[in-house]
């Protein structure tokens, strides 16, 4: 009996990541983390209620006097 993952041809990979494209990684993992940690910030601070019940919104002023 064979297994199917006998018959598959294998992919040899070098034994070590070069420098380069690990150096890479890390900094594509720590620009997600710094991502999700800015998104989460602003999340809090656009759910946060205000102290005195105030909105964020600016309403502009009229520019006629009636």
């Amino acid at each position: 009996m064979t297994l199917l993952s006998q018959d598959l041809p294998r992919e040899r990979r070098p034994a070590t990541v070069p420098d380069e494209v690990a150096a890479r990684v890390r900094a594509l993992r720590r620009a997600r983390r710094d991502a999700r940690t800015r998104a989460s910030r602003v999340r809090r601070v656009l759910l946060a209620p205000t102290a005195r019940g105030e909105s964020y919104t600016h309403v502009p002023r009229s520019r006629h006097r009636d």
